[in-house]
């Protein structure tokens, strides 16, 4: 008899808040929060995970200085690029990118400096701001204010919250299936218990649980044979589900049940996958 030894599916409880439209690609920056201070702004924001294809050109290669690094994209502005003095000066978390062929190569190298995750703290040039993201300037000389950075290939530009607004999301940090028959797998069914808790009360909160490729499929083994679809409260996790914040930080708990799929009977071993668990401002 075949069997599946301490198959696992585990979850990174991750704080995400960001627009309606999901895209996923490259840099993951996830804002954590933003306080307006005097006429500027201080926010908070996390570099959770990043993905690159092999082979895409960096737009950074060849010129003679080149910073790549988390800022944000201001809006109702003339001019709403960011100039990334905060990112690059203060929080000192930008790589000077111009000797890296590819994306890719960019990546290795950011992980390899700054490590990832990387929360920074840093101030902006106003609470207005439309989202963050992964940025990139050619200047040199890096001075405040507004500037010409762009956004970095692939990466996505993530709504920022409210100002004041905080929230965080727990659950435990895996779903664990045990020892399973190859015959048990298909259709097996695990549920845990998480909970989150904003300071302002909004009924527009999504939540969302995916793969950390953004696929609505979790993968627990390279051949793609086995997988495991998630439920948010008996809803489609991938598309995401809508809920409720107290506020004052009162807990609001949620269910997250983890579905296994095989296309063929496994071969005996340990199998396991990552998936995300995300809170976003609709």
């Amino acid at each position: 008899m075949r069997s599946i030894n301490k198959s696992l599916l585990k979850l990174a409880a991750l704080l995400y808040l960001a627009s309606a439209t999901y895209v996923y690609a490259g840099a993951y920056v996830m804002p954590v929060n933003t306080f307006p201070s005097g006429n500027q702004a201080i926010t908070t924001m996390e570099i959770i995970a990043w993905t690159e294809e092999e082979g895409i050109p960096n737009p950074c290669y060849g010129n003679e200085t080149c910073y790549v690094g988390p800022d944000v994209l201001y809006k109702n502005q003339q001019n709403n690029q960011p100039g990334m003095y905060g990112s690059c000066r203060d929080a000192k978390v930008c790589l000077n990118a111009n000797r890296y062929r590819t994306t890719a190569d960019v990546m290795r190298a950011y992980k390899q400096k700054f490590g990832i995750p990387k929360r920074v703290t840093f101030p902006i040039m106003t609470t207005n701001a439309d989202c963050i993201g992964l940025f990139y300037t050619h200047e040199s000389e890096i001075s405040s204010g507004f500037g010409r950075a762009q956004q970095f290939p692939n990466s996505t530009c993530n709504k920022m919250p409210p100002p004041n607004q905080v929230c965080e999301i727990n659950l435990p940090s895996e779903i664990a299936y045990g020892e399973l028959t190859a015959t048990e797998v298909n259709n097996a069914t695990r549920t845990i218990t998480g909970q989150f808790r904003c300071a302002i009360g909004s009924n527009k909160i999504m939540l969302y649980a995916r793969s950390t490729n953004n696929e609505d499929k979790v993968y627990l083994d390279s051949g793609k044979q086995i997988y495991s679809t998630l439920q948010i409260d008996k809803e489609d996790a991938a598309n995401g589900v809508n809920v409720t914040a107290d506020g004052r930080n009162a807990p609001t708990y949620f269910t997250l049940t983890s579905v296994l799929h095989t296309s063929t009977l496994p071969k005996a071993g340990k199998y396991e996958g990552t998936a995300i668990v995300l809170l976003r401002y609709l």
